[in-house]
């Protein structure tokens, strides 16, 4: 039987989402509140390629001047400095899904109409995709929790970095604060007496961090909030548990006190923050000037898995029971989010027009920063130390 062809102008329509779809969007992501277009924030968005040709965005970095400069009456001509710029690259990729109505009798059964749910359902699948992208990414692993390397993930928006060696801490504190310090996931609790309750998250890994981050070459930019230097840690639920059951005045009545704020303006009672001090909203606590998030996005291995190829989690760390948990200690320009094009709202009819169909179609790329060092002959691109995060690997208790 012959077909009647519907152009597609009557059957495909392509516009921007709603506003209403947009809040919705924002609402579901906990990291927009460390998210901006300026270079303040832990995320860095970056629009270049909106509306332009290409699938790179360049990211760049003015290096400070290292020179001591001259004295009474030097010459400065013959003496300049060559200015170094760094460069950091990250590639764009399309992200799509869809969903679609089984027909008629499929919304005369039930009060749920498809179409109408459909642009919000997108929406938060949309949201829920771009942040474990960039918690992924910021964790040194690719596209739907792989290791960097895997090469399993069809999908490639994350731009894949393993953690740079002097940007990564293995190891915890007991209850009471004893630290130790491992050399790699594997050797976290891998010997009969060696428990992974000596290998919690607690307050004293929170100040060794952020100590090393305040010390670190190259340096690790922290966020200036107020005129006041600070940092964001972003914890799982499991080390939150760890945090708040820590004993001595170290603990977690020390860690609600130095919110600072008091009355209704206080992060801790809800998102009230704005401008620069919006990046405490939805923040648990505050310890030694590092703001504390907690998102169930962490990830989290057990025996015989891997954050990074080749480091096994050890036997010792048993489902059920424990856990391994890579926390993320944050800087300003952690991570860069570049825009090919925002996410679109495409609708079309299918079989007559008697099932609507919602998809949503996005070009964009996420990578944790690492600048590159070109080089005096401006080629040599060397990979630097990851910028402003540092994976923290620790052992948690199942509830």
């Amino acid at each position: 039987m012959a077909r009647t062809s519907i152009l597609n102008a009557n059957e495909l329509t392509q516009k921007a989402w709603p506003q209403t779809v947009f809040r919705i969007q924002l609402e579901n992501m906990q990291l927009s509140n460390m998210m901006s277009e300026g270079n303040d924030m832990p995320i860095v968005l970056d629009r270049t390629l909106q509306g332009r040709i290409g699938d790179q965005v360049i990211f760049e970095l003015d290096m400070p001047l290292s020179n001591a400069g001259g004295t009474d009456d030097s010459d400065i001509e013959g003496e300049e400095e060559a200015m170094s710029f760094f460069n950091f690259p990250v590639t764009i990729h399309e992200r799509n899904h869809g969903v679609r109505s089984a027909g008629k009798m499929t919304d005369k059964r039930s009060a749920v109409k498809i179409r109408s749910k459909a642009a919000f359902a997108i929406a938060r699948w949309a949201a829920e995709q771009s942040e474990n992208d960039m918690i992924w990414g910021l964790s040194g692993l690719g596209n739907q929790n792989t290791y960097a390397g895997e090469g399993t993930s069809a999908i490639l928006t994350v731009n894949e970095k393993a953690p740079s060696a002097s940007r990564i801490f293995y190891g915890g504190q007991t209850a009471a604060g004893a630290v130790t310090v491992e050399s790699s996931d594997s050797a976290i609790a891998d010997s009969a007496g060696d428990d992974y309750q000596n290998f919690l998250f607690g307050t004293k890994i929170i100040t060794r961090i952020k100590t090393k981050a305040v010390l670190a070459f190259p340096k690790f930019k922290p966020i200036l909030i107020n005129g006041k230097h600070m940092y964001v840690i972003i914890i799982h639920p499991l080390q939150e548990t760890a945090l708040i059951e820590e004993t001595g005045a170290a603990g977690w009545a020390q860690i609600q006190q130095n919110a600072n704020v008091r009355g209704g303006r206080n992060p801790l009672f809800g998102k009230l923050g704005e401008g620069e001090e919006r990046i405490f909203n939805g923040a648990v606590g505050v310890w030694n000037d590092v703001i504390i998030y907690v998102s169930e996005r962490i990830e989290t291995r057990v025996a015989g898995e891997v954050f990074d190829n080749g480091d096994t989690i050890d036997v010792g760390i048993v489902s059920g029971t424990s856990r391994v948990c890579r926390a993320l200690f944050l800087g300003a320009q952690a991570g860069l989010f570049g825009w090919g094009q925002p996410w679109k709202r495409l609708e079309r009819n299918f079989d007559y027009f008697r099932k609507p169909g919602t998809a949503t179609d996005g070009i964009y790329g996420f990578s944790k920063t690492r600048f590159r060092d070109p080089g005096a002959g401006q080629s040599t691109n060397t990979a630097q130390a990851d910028f402003a995060v540092w994976v923290v690997d620790t052992a948690a208790e199942e509830a």
